[in-house]
């Protein structure tokens, strides 16, 4: 009898192969769902790309392009940021005649228009040899580019492509455009340390066609006029509406927040820099900011789930009036972190809001018209409001009085949307949006 374990005698296993990783089911569910997502949405995404090279270009750069044109041309504050007023004013009348083109013939001549003569005339901008030949060309240019490509245009491009659908369409295209500044501000930044401004004007053209060049192509939203004859809206007159309470009341309160929110996105890189900072950091804190408005917009459905649009939107308010009094008391570095914060969060949500608030109170069938209107307010105001700020800071020698005053009109605004949202509560035939 052997003395050998019974086991001894057994050949050893082979080592088992390893286990074959089965088929990685999450991501292919999520990318199928990236891929429905897109095959809905690839015309608002478009439209966000618009956005990106519009706001870019005629918008955020401007606000780093201003401290270095002065510094090179010998030109005064005032005169290069006369040039953006121009521009913003300009704007408003481009925008009511792209907002009737938008309504009755549709969203390709506007888009086209606008890109084909901001592209032609930044261009003439960066050859400019005195100061009013920029403020021409630029102001054309910008004039074009907003009146043609901001929100005023993509917003009723948006919601007319997705009618049923508006809340969602705009937060697709608002985070989307949300990229605009924290991309072109440190971009900027970065060529005209490298070419200077008149070569970094040119670049940011060719970027800016780029970006806009495929919604101009395909995107093709119906005319206000195609759609009102398939919907069953209440049909009122533009004059009509344009009397109502609410519509003109929004249009108000609207163009006071843009006068506002533009003098801060103007000067908010030498005002950073009033509080101690470089250049370089001013320019990475407002692309900061700008990052920062993708996580206003992320919650934005949350947001009005609880509070409603015309809550959401006061609150936003109030936290853009904490950014601006952050600013005005900057020093501690803190400061300008919390505006850096508060104000990019609140940017984030305000455009969106506002878009979703106006879609509920301007008749569908004059959205892209009376949008026009607003935006030749906004633009009356956003012009006034750099304007007036570079007046402040060269009498005062500080941003401290502009600020101040931004702080008060953000207030001002949150009281006004609170009345209009009580006075439609009161009176439901005053809602007069789709």
């Amino acid at each position: 009898m052997s003395s050998e374990s019974p086991h001894a005698s057994e050949a050893p296993e082979p080592p088992r192969p390893p286990a074959r990783a089965g088929p990685p089911r999450v991501r292919l569910a999520q990318l199928a769902r990236l891929t429905r997502l897109t095959r809905t949405w690839w015309r608002v995404m478009m439209l966000g790309l618009t956005t990106i090279g519009a706001y870019g270009v005629a918008f955020y750069s401007f606000g780093v392009l201003i401290g270095p044109i002065v510094a090179d041309t010998g030109w005064s504050l005032t005169q290069v940021s006369a040039a953006f007023s121009v521009g913003a004013l300009g704007a408003g009348g481009v925008a009511l005649v792209s907002g009737r083109v938008l309504d009755r013939t549709g969203s390709r001549p506007v888009l086209w228009a606008g890109l084909l003569t901001g592209l032609v005339m930044f261009l003439l901008a960066s050859y400019a040899r005195s100061s009013l030949e920029f403020l021409v060309a630029w102001g054309i240019g910008a004039a074009a580019v907003g009146g043609g490509l901001f929100y005023n245009v993509t917003m009723p491009i948006a919601a007319r492509l997705f009618p049923q659908r508006r809340a969602t369409a705009f937060s697709v295209l608002t985070l989307i455009g949300a990229f605009a500044s924290p991309i072109f501000f440190p971009a900027a930044s970065a060529m005209l340390d490298a070419w200077g401004w008149r070569v970094t004007i040119r670049v940011l053209a060719g970027v800016m066609t780029v970006l806009v060049l495929p919604a101009a192509l395909t995107v093709a939203a119906p005319s206000g006029v195609e759609q009102a004859r398939e919907s069953r809206e209440r049909r009122t007159s533009l004059v009509e509406a344009l009397r109502s309470i609410p519509v003109a009341g929004t249009i108000a309160t609207f163009a006071m927040v843009g006068m506002a929110s533009t003098a801060v996105i103007v000067h908010q890189v030498p005002a950073v820099q009033a509080a101690g900072l470089s250049l370089a950091a001013a320019s990475s804190l407002a692309g900061a900011r700008g990052l920062l408005q993708i996580p206003g917009r992320l919650v934005l459905t949350v947001l009005t789930r609880w509070w409603g649009t015309s809550g959401a939107l006061a609150l936003s308010y109030v936290v853009a009036a904490i950014g601006a009094w952050a600013l005005f008391a900057a020093g501690p570095f803190a400061l300008v972190l919390v505006f850096v914060v508060a104000s990019g969060l609140s940017l984030g949500v305000i455009l969106p809001l506002q878009g979703m608030f106006a879609a509920e109170v301007y008749p569908g069938e004059h959205l892209g018209t009376i949008s026009g209107v607003q935006q030749i307010a906004a633009s009356v105001a956003g012009a006034a409001g750099p304007w007036l700020t570079s007046i402040a800071v060269d009498e005062t020698g500080s941003y401290r009085l502009a600020l101040g005053v931004v702080g008060v009109l953000q207030l001002a605004a949150l009281v006004a949307i609170l009345a209009l949202e009580r006075a439609r509560r009161r009176n439901p035939a005053a809602r007069s949006g789709v």
